[in-house]
């Protein structure tokens, strides 16, 4: 039996606290401007706030190359290695920025037709994509660094130095809301990850994270062939996979409008509160453990961990949440957003079965499982297309989270076949 001194000094305990806080506090964050953008916005404004979004999240895919997930894999292997660990960081960091400058090239040059396209022809929004080609580099680099520091297992100070910058952009963000509305709106997407990479070089140059690495003499050919099956994975699941959810999206505004479109945007708001409880506690704690380890035990260890501990409480998290979720929609939002209630069902079964998927996908990238992963993740993100598509013309907006749960269920029914031998085997020898 486990004594209360005992749990309290469990690492993932520690983790599990911080990580608590550091939600709740986000969830906080996001109360304000969640409720700054329903008044001053309303659902329209969001719809193309969800738009430009999901546009940030394709860009962002691109420019990474999928790296995050391979720093903290090689960091966490190599972080007591000083030259392999400058070789890492200055190889990746490179290509990261090569690829940033690239793309930043692309929203110059492609301005005219990303307003029309994401922004619905909205010609007045045209320098939004003008600032996010020169904030992009900070915008990516925020990402690039907070991987290195996860790759290090400084997991209280990725959580301290998010809710500094939490804080800072919670005020920047309201301001631009009130007072530039839409377009404010639009650059606090911007904003948050920008004042998080100041915060974050200020905490690297403090902590000498980056002594002795800008040389090109770190610069290592054969990194490049070890992250590039990280790319590889994330070409098909970041960028396509945010390319195919910027589609949902421009269905849902052709079919239903940009009204309907901004209370779908609003529960997804919601959805990615409490998801980032489920994502954090991953990234921080699960994947560095996975990337790590090698033996089938520890490998299961770690799975019954998650399974045992974290998603009953995320699951209650969930099924308390259904039943205020007309206080949500009105604390949260305004009455414009009402309609909002009949999709919280399917949208919460889809981000349960979600959470719980989760671990294992990421068990394929820190295994470098390419194959499986891949089939997997081009199944999923088909019917996933393919079942809002035909379900959104049958079931208008409601179609869109019941295709959402759908494919969550096979692609979690594949997931356990697949690792069938990790759940239920007593054996502890690698197959």
């Amino acid at each position: 039996m486990y004594k209360l001194s005992d749990i309290k000094n469990n690492y993932l305990f520690k983790i599990f606290s911080l990580n608590s806080i550091h939600v709740f506090l986000k969830l906080l964050f996001g109360f304000f401007t969640s409720k700054a953008i329903a008044l001053y916005v309303g659902p329209s404004g969001m719809g193309l706030l969800g738009n430009f979004r999901s546009f940030l999240g394709l860009i962002e895919n691109i420019a990474l190359l999928g790296f995050q997930n391979g720093i903290v894999k090689y960091i966490s292997e190599h972080k007591d290695h000083p030259i392999e660990y400058r070789k890492i960081v200055f190889t990746s960091g490179i290509i990261v920025l090569f690829s940033t400058l690239l793309l930043s090239l692309f929203l110059i040059f492609a301005v005219d037709f990303l307003t029309h396209s994401i922004l619905k022809d909205q010609d007045f929004y045209q320098y939004i994509f003008y600032l996010m080609a020169l904030l992009l580099p900070f915008y990516i680099g925020s990402v690039y660094i907070i991987s290195i520091v996860n790759g290090l297992h400084h997991y209280k100070s990725v959580i301290l130095v998010q809710l500094i910058s939490g804080v800072l952009t919670l005020g920047i963000s309201l301001w631009l809301i009130i007072f530039f509305n839409t377009i404010g709106a639009l650059l606090s997407l911007l904003i948050g990850q920008v004042v998080l990479c100041f915060i974050l070089i200020f905490y690297s140059t403090k902590n000498h994270l980056f002594k002795g690495v800008f040389s090109f003499q770190n610069f290592d050919v054969k990194l490049i062939k070890n992250f590039s099956e990280y790319a590889f994975m994330a070409l098909i699941s970041g960028v396509i996979g945010s390319f195919i959810l910027l589609q949902i999206r421009n269905e849902i505004i052709n079919q239903e409008g940009l009204f309907v479109s901004g209370v779908y945007e609003g529960l997804q708001r919601i959805s990615s509160y409490y998801l980032l409880f489920i994502s954090t506690i991953i990234s921080l704690y699960f994947l560095p453990k996975l990337a790590q380890q090698n033996s089938i035990k520890e490998e299961k260890e770690i799975v019954r961990t998650y399974l045992y501990y974290i998603i009953p409480i995320f699951g209650l998290g969930l099924i308390a949440l259904f039943f205020i979720r007309d206080f949500v929609i009105q604390i949260l939002f305004s009455p414009e957003f009402k309609s909002m209630e009949h999709l919280f069902f399917w949208q919460l079964l889809g981000d349960f079965l979600k959470a719980i998927s989760l671990l294992f996908g990421y068990i394929l990238i820190a295994k470098k499982q390419t194959k499986i992963f891949i089939i997997t993740e081009i199944s999923s993100l088909l019917i996933l297309y393919f079942s809002t598509h035909f379900l959104l013309q049958k079931n208008t907006i409601i179609g869109v989270v019941q295709a959402y749960s759908l494919t969550y269920f096979i692609y979690l029914i594949v997931l356990i076949f697949y690792f069938r031998k990790l759940l239920f085997s007593s054996s502890d020898k690698m197959q």
